[in-house]
């Protein structure tokens, strides 16, 4: 018989894009290709893109010259797709820009790549299968065929697609679409199919997570979703991310903090915190209601390790408005903290902005002194962590008796870990319980007990 055709695939940007090249993988696996993490030993080199920012773009060209690189280079005839965000924005351009990439793949393929590709080796495509640029309706559900690429102690369950809100520097609902969710039933299914391949962890995103259900004909909720999953027997975490404040209320809060399952922890995209910055944002809470919200959170689930994200340098921050998003987060004391300079993102309102510019150097500088006061705070709380006993998902090993997990607080990739020693090949993929040793900013050190 003849070698089934060899597949590796680069995926770039969040963990809704990697969901996408998980169901990509899953769809070309079940169509019997071979997926392979050897470039050399592969017939085609898929690169999944990403296309929120200028920094994000700049990866996804690198990695598309890569590959183009790569297929010069080899014998027999090696082909090159590239799929995800970048050829879904911008087609045209992208189709133009790399006329050696074989095929285009946009976020409606996903459900399709095994069949064009297939068509790719056995017939070619005269046109490579370049997008139409309109806006994409796919959403996968608990029927496709998906393998997931994280290591084996946690999964991500993408509860929706696509997004309503119109934050004037974002791009991502002319990328990803109108907001779609799936059924709960659909989901709780997928809960299962996950927890039984051995997952310990359930990282629910979306685009917006809090406004889950109310696009579904008969309106769920996030709240209802989590209350279904608490149902599920088990011994596992569930983490929500990528919440929205003007849809984070009470009642979600209450839900969260008494479930069974959900983890304290909650990541919520502040943006700002300057009125101005926020209305300007088009973000729909201005100052007093983001902090009372915020203040709201902590009363009502104790204990709650905080997530956000901050934009500085947006057309219009004052130096006025960038000291009190300072002064917040020294007040409030975030677990865990991002910021992002602003870039003018081409289609959004914020990038016709002409008044108020700061200067790219002065964003940086802004974004590094938010992320040095951050840097204090977070060795504060990692430093008085040491002594105590926490609760440890290990998700891989880095030698024989040495690991690498992370405590409840931690969400995959984006958070800190935990260098752990304990008895050799015992603990990956389970919880441990760990007593931390030493501590600094965003890395922890302990010992198995």
């Amino acid at each position: 018989m003849a070698r089934p055709y060899r597949i590796s695939i680069v995926s770039l940007g969040c963990p809704k894009n990697l969901v996408d090249a998980e169901v990509m993988c899953g769809t070309l696996a079940s169509a019997g290709f071979q997926l392979t993490n050897d470039r050399e030993a592969a017939d085609l080199l898929l690169v999944n893109t990403c296309s929120f920012i200028a920094d994000a773009r700049d990866e996804a060209h690198e990695e598309i010259r890569e590959a183009l690189r790569w297929k010069r280079l080899g014998r027999g005839r090696r082909r090159v797709a590239v799929a995800g965000c970048l050829p879904q924005r911008e087609p045209g351009q992208t189709a133009t820009a790399y006329p050696e990439v074989d095929l285009f793949l946009s976020l409606d393929d996903v459900p399709r790549a095994a069949r064009l590709v297939r068509e790719l080796f056995q017939t070619g495509l005269a046109d490579r299968n370049v997008p139409a640029g309109s806006l994409p309706t796919y959403l996968y559900d608990h029927t496709a065929p998906r393998l997931t690429l994280t290591p084996s102690s946690y999964a991500y369950l993408k509860i929706a697609e696509g997004c309503d809100h119109r934050c004037a520097y974002c791009s991502i609902p002319s990328i990803r679409g109108h907001q779609r969710s799936r059924t709960i039933a659909s989901l709780l299914e997928e809960c299962r199919q996950l927890l039984g391949q051995g997952a310990r962890e359930l990282n629910l995103i979306g685009q917006d997570s809090s406004r889950y259900g109310l696009d579904l004909a008969e309106p769920a909720s996030l709240a209802a979703l989590v209350r279904e999953i608490d149902r599920l027997e088990g011994d596992f975490w569930v983490r929500v991310l990528y919440t929205h404040p003007r849809y984070v209320d009470d009642a979600l809060i209450d839900t969260l903090a008494a479930s069974r399952h959900v983890v304290p922890y909650l990541d919520i995209p502040l943006q700002h915190i300057s009125d101005g910055v926020l209305k300007a944002m088009r973000r729909g809470l201005g100052s007093r209601e983001t902090r009372a919200l915020m203040a709201r959170l902590r009363e009502r689930w104790p204990g709650v390790a905080v997530r956000t994200t901050f934009l500085v340098g947006f057309p219009g921050e004052t130096e006025s408005d960038f000291n009190e998003l300072l002064d917040y987060v020294t007040e409030y004391r975030f677990e865990r903290l991002g910021v992002f300079a602003f870039s003018a993102e081409p289609g959004t309102p914020a990038a016709a902005l002409t008044e108020g510019v700061v200067p790219a150097e002065e964003a940086q500088a802004r974004r590094d002194a938010i992320m040095a006061r951050q840097q204090e705070i977070a060795t504060a709380m990692n430093q008085a962590l040491v002594g105590r006993t926490l609760r440890v998902l290990v998700d891989g090993s880095e030698r024989p008796g040495r690991y690498l997990g992370r405590t409840s607080a931690d969400a995959p990739e984006i958070d800190n870990v935990v260098h752990l020693r304990g008895p050799r090949g015992a603990l990956e993929g389970n919880f441990a319980e760990v007593r931390i040793d030493k501590a600094s900013a965003y890395d922890l050190t302990g010992t198995a007990v």
